[in-house]
């Protein structure tokens, strides 16, 4: 319902579940855990309808099986997408979280007003005292006129008017409270990030506002951090994903523009030019090629530009009903009929035709024999071939 508060504490959680129907449709629950003095999100729980899906650094299980992504059943639909896992639940669910910090849940309208939580009861009101017991407050230490300057900087121009930041003024001036000498502004460096997500969520572009001075973000070599990146990452296999993504943009680790992540070798990010091409199980470099009867084949970009050479193809008809196209497609056709089995169709002049006679010779109606075959050339010339 809109409304921000600081929970510091290393509990079990419910964040949210179904809890107005006798049914509980979902269930999500989440560990807090401080390492070198910084929370982080150390378990995920998430039970929905039949499923149970537990998420922790480097371990994805469903239903106490470890499973790798990406992972599909009827009921979810788990991928990782640039520095995020993302769990899909046809229920009407869709939660991502960075591995580390940052956990967002996305519900569907139709359970409004019926949701318990840490996330509040979805009834649209926004109560700041929703979590607050016995009228306590977390205590403020922090200059408002400088948290206020940092949320209203020019990186967070296309966020004005999306989301308010005088929560997340309160939110910085409780975090000065935990800052000390030895770590500066750099306390602030989480709130910050989640102000920038919801940002985005709510449709905004935020900047750059991290650099290798203040709140930098490591990232696997040949990446780079963004605020705003396209979570559908072009791949060497994939290499134009991105223009058809139907996500909003997340923050993460992505790859330079004018290059792609190689899927192939998972080495990090390449020029798209010296992506590999797989053929049978084998890895071609660019720039490499192979010849077969029938063309000549070059990996370009990682895809293959062939040149069809001139190459004969047979078709065939077996036991009176088994067919094989001159491109291998097999099939079975049980007829009772004549049926052009070839014939020359890209020209006004047909240069042959290929008749073949099928008739009913069992008792099923299964059992098929190939009668006779008639070769019909444009000189007018007719071959005709019988059983006897």
């Amino acid at each position: 319902d809109g409304n921000y508060f600081q929970l510091p504490a290393s509990c079990n959680y419910i964040l949210t579940s179904h809890c107005s129907a006798s049914y509980e449709d979902f269930n999500i629950q989440l560990r807090h855990q401080v390492v070198d003095n910084e929370p982080t999100i150390s378990k995920i729980t998430m039970k929905l309808q039949g499923t149970v899906i537990e998420l922790t650094k480097g371990s994805l299980s469903v239903n106490g099986q470890i499973v790798t992504l990406p992972f599909s059943s009827s009921e979810v639909f788990i991928e990782k997408m640039a520095s995020y896992i993302s769990v899909k639940a046809v229920l009407g669910l869709v939660a991502m979280w960075n591995e580390d910090d940052s956990f967002m849940v996305k519900l569907d309208d139709k359970y409004k007003n019926q949701t318990c939580g840490l996330c509040g009861d979805f009834n649209g009101i926004e109560v700041y005292n929703e979590f607050i017991s016995n009228g306590t407050f977390y205590k403020n230490c922090g200059d408002e006129n400088f948290c206020r300057d940092i949320f209203s900087s020019s990186v967070f121009s296309d966020c004005r008017g999306r989301v308010s930041i005088d929560s997340f003024v309160q939110v910085c001036m409780k975090d000065l409270c935990h800052c000390n000498s030895t770590s500066g502004s750099f306390c602030l460096c989480k709130s910050i990030a989640e102000y920038s997500r919801q940002c985005v969520h709510a449709g905004g572009k935020p900047e750059e506002w991290r650099s290798e001075y203040f709140c930098p973000h490591p990232c696997p070599e040949s990446m780079i951090h963004q605020e705003c990146g396209n979570p559908c990452t072009d791949t060497c296999t994939n290499p134009e994903i991105g223009q058809v993504c139907e996500h909003h943009c997340i923050d993460g680790c992505f790859c330079p523009p004018g290059t792609v992540f190689d899927d192939i070798h998972n080495t990090g990010c390449i020029p798209h030019s010296e992506c590999s091409c797989v053929l049978g199980g084998k890895i071609f470099a660019s720039g490499e090629s192979y010849t077969s009867s029938c063309r000549d084949c070059t990996c370009e970009q990682g895809q293959w530009n062939c040149i069809q050479k001139d190459c004969p193809h047979s078709c065939s008809v077996e036991g009176g009903s088994h067919i094989t196209t001159y491109d291998g497609k097999a099939y079975t056709f049980h007829g009772d009929c004549t049926y052009v089995l070839s014939k020359v169709c890209t020209s006004l002049c047909t240069e042959f035709t290929v008749q073949g006679d099928l008739v009913k010779c069992g008792v099923t109606e299964t059992e098929t024999c190939l009668k006779s075959v008639t070769l019909a050339l444009l000189d007018g010339t007719n071959v005709s071939a019988k059983k006897d």
